[in-house]
């Protein structure tokens, strides 16, 4: 197992550096300091390396990309509704992003700044910022760590710890997109998920606070292609993709694959939201989309939802949360 680092770039938010992690098999994760972003993730297949994962070489794409990809999403991921919520019996009113909603949390979030960076051991890479109360939508000074762990069984590991000085919400996630054959569009792969119910949302993509049972077009619970429940979304709603939030309370929340690989997912939290979408292509239709965003998280706009779980990080109290990526050839 090696880590080793370079400098790629130089923003007035300090050196841009690049992290890789190559296990004894070959396998090697690529972490970016921006945005403690998960750049690629290449396999040693036939001796060749195989991207799983949707990514940019250069790294101003990240900058530039509305996508988000592979960036830590946080403090909170996903859509606040009417970019408001109240937190001990305050009242707080965001600047909206989208529509009249917050989207991962707004132009400040982690996703747009600049981390600090250290190899911890020989197959960790460790991330840390400061997101000022000033700078931060959400209460209070937030001090966020993320860890990445590559294992010499292929699995990545990524570890999230929060910490606030006042009461806070706290939802973080990693927007990595998948594509586990990158010559072929994501609508060929089979996806498996662990849910029997998806959260019913408005126009606006926010939660109405329902939990409907999974129907022909959403039901993954046996593996199928993503061009099969695209059709069957088209027939129902006459929409050409997916932007799913699924109810995963289990640890093993899903399963992409081709026929020669596959990716296990698991998470200590309960929801996963899936989006399809082409980050790196100028343009690309419905039919031939070359990423699947599987983002594990807590459901969303869980603090306008008293049934979605607790999302609040109590003062001075460090709360963490893990997401894992198990690789299998088959």
């Amino acid at each position: 197992m090696v880590v080793t680092k370079k400098q790629i770039g130089r923003t007035k938010n300090g050196n841009i550096e690049l992290f890789t992690i190559t296990n004894n098999h070959h396998t090697q994760i690529n972490l970016l300091s921006y945005g403690a972003t998960w750049q690629n993730w290449q396999v040693q297949d036939n001796n060749q390396l195989q991207s799983l994962i949707t990514h940019y070489d250069d790294w101003t794409k990240y900058q530039e990309s509305t996508y988000f990809a592979g960036r830590t999403v946080a403090p909170v991921a996903g859509r606040i509704t009417k970019a408001h919520f109240q937190l001990q019996g305050q009242d707080y009113q965001m600047q909206p992003n989208e529509n009249d909603d917050l989207l991962h949390s707004g132009t400040t979030g982690f996703q747009h700044q600049n981390f600090v960076g250290q190899a911890v051991d020989d197959h960790t890479v460790e991330f840390a910022y400061t997101l000022q109360a000033s700078d931060n939508y959400f209460p209070g000074t937030l001090q966020l760590r993320v860890q990445y762990q590559l294992t010499d069984s292929d699995c990545v590991q990524i570890t999230y710890w929060g910490t606030s000085d006042v009461t806070t919400l706290f939802n973080p996630t990693c927007h990595v997109y998948f594509n586990l054959d990158q010559n072929t569009s994501i609508n060929e792969q089979q996806l498996q998920i662990n849910a029997d119910q998806y959260l019913e949302l408005t126009a606006e993509k926010v939660p109405t606070g329902q939990l409907l049972p999974v129907d022909a077009a959403t039901d993954f619970r046996h593996s199928k292609t993503l061009a099969s429940g695209l059709e069957s979304i088209q027939q129902q709603t006459g929409k050409t993709e997916f932007d799913h939030v699924y109810y995963t309370p289990n640890k093993l929340v899903a399963t992409l694959q081709t026929t020669q690989r596959a990716v296990d997912l698991y998470s200590d939290r309960d929801a996963l939201v899936i989006y399809t979408g082409s980050p790196e292509a100028t343009e690309s239709d419905w039919h031939h989309y070359t990423g699947l965003a599987m983002e594990m998280q807590s459901l969303p706009d869980a603090i306008n939802h008293p049934d979605f779980g607790d999302i609040i990080l109590p003062a001075g109290k460090t709360i963490s949360y893990s997401s894992s990526y198990q690789y299998r050839k088959l």
